[in-house]
């Protein structure tokens, strides 16, 4: 009968609270929620109501996938509205959309659920803000609370890693992060003469062509994030709570994609460079080298499948190979990895530090 839209009003608002018991006893069936969308669509339900429903049914389920599907469900409604008018989304429904996926975070530290839809915030609320560039400034400042207080969740770091993406592919962050930048200068000890454009020049050099302000400043950002992470939020939290082997996977993300960065600015093909004499891999160690945020087609199997391809440190430097940033990541990573196999480590912690060095040495091509 609902389905049909042949109810009454009066069930259908019967429905409603019956709808509300069975929600609260089991969040997870979809049939329940989808019965709430036609109540939406016939105008029985609000949607601001529904947004306050979903809101308390996560503080009782935090980890409900249904709950936060619906809740992106009612933000397209929203949304869609907003840009008929040919409006920007107001800031408050972003705000009010971080605080429920803190609160049910909170709840559920390594919650995937509510990361996937802090992440889709992000991309279909903030992306069209003008703002943009100060909410991912905001966010990136956010992330970093929570991993410092959250070490061993991967999902912090995953949403981390998003935001550094971000900071690289959107066309609309042009301001400049300059806490991140002014630690880049004192941490390389550089003279800063407020021409942003001069940290690009030392660290990788003339770039090949001659690029737009916006892609100046986007490149300012992605680097100087990425030395920020490595240098202090790694190693700092490395310090204080050692063997958590996520801080050893978001390394390898943020020397991977430093150096990707070099290669792309100065338009070498990367991934030509990239590949391993799988030969010489243990298949038995594969798992300890190859990680989802580092995606490197490696077959260690044998058979027609495996190719053996020459180290890359065999071939002749390049000149991205030759630039300030490769030198200061492949000094920082030697330091890095001795620092951590010394006999005051604990044994897990050596242990994370060679997986690592096997990563650099097969995958990265550090001698």
């Amino acid at each position: 009968m609902l389905s049909k839209r042949k109810m009454s009003t009066s069930k259908m608002e019967s429905l409603n609270t019956l709808l509300i018991g069975a929600i609260l006893i089991n969040p997870d069936v979809g049939t329940f929620w989808n019965m709430r969308r036609i109540l939406v669509e016939l105008d029985v339900l609000s949607v601001d109501r529904e947004l306050h429903f979903s809101k308390i049914v996560l503080t009782h389920k935090s980890k409900s996938n249904e709950a936060f599907s619906y809740r992106r469900w009612l933000l397209k409604r929203i949304l869609t509205k907003i840009s008929e008018n040919d409006l920007h989304a107001p800031l408050s429904l972003l705000q009010n959309e971080l605080m429920v996926v803190h609160m049910a975070s909170e709840k559920s530290p390594n919650n995937y659920h509510s990361w996937s839809h802090r992440i889709w915030c992000m991309e279909n609320i903030a992306a069209c803000s003008p703002s943009i560039g100060d909410i991912v400034y905001s966010e990136l400042n956010y992330s970093q609370e929570w991993i410092n207080t959250h070490v061993s969740e991967h999902s912090g770091y995953h949403y981390r890693q998003y935001l550094l993406k971000l900071v690289r592919s959107h066309r609309k962050i042009v301001l400049v992060f300059e806490s991140f930048y002014n630690f880049v200068i004192k941490q390389l000890d550089l003279i800063n003469d407020g021409e942003f454009s001069n940290l690009l020049v030392y660290l990788l050099g003339k770039q090949h062509k001659t690029g737009l302000l916006e892609e100046t400043n986007s490149y300012i950002n992605y680097v100087s994030l990425l030395l920020y992470d490595l240098f202090i939020l790694v190693n700092k939290l490395n310090k204080l709570f050692p063997e958590h082997e996520s801080l050893f996977y978001h390394r390898r993300f943020l020397v991977y994609h430093l150096l990707k960065l070099a290669y792309d600015y100065h338009d070498v093909d990367f991934q030509a460079r990239n590949r391993v004499n799988q030969s010489s891999i243990n298949p038995s160690d594969d798992k300890n080298i190859v990680r989802s945020d580092v995606v490197v087609s490696m077959k260690s199997t044998g058979g027609e499948d495996c190719v053996a391809w020459p180290r890359s440190f065999k071939m002749p430097l390049n000149k991205v190979e030759s630039c300030q940033l490769y030198r200061i990541v492949v000094n920082a990573e030697k330091h890095f990895v001795s620092e951590n196999m010394i006999g005051i480590c604990s044994a897990v912690q050596i242990e994370l530090a060679k997986r690592y060095q096997k990563w650099l040495k097969y995958v990265i091509g550090f001698e």
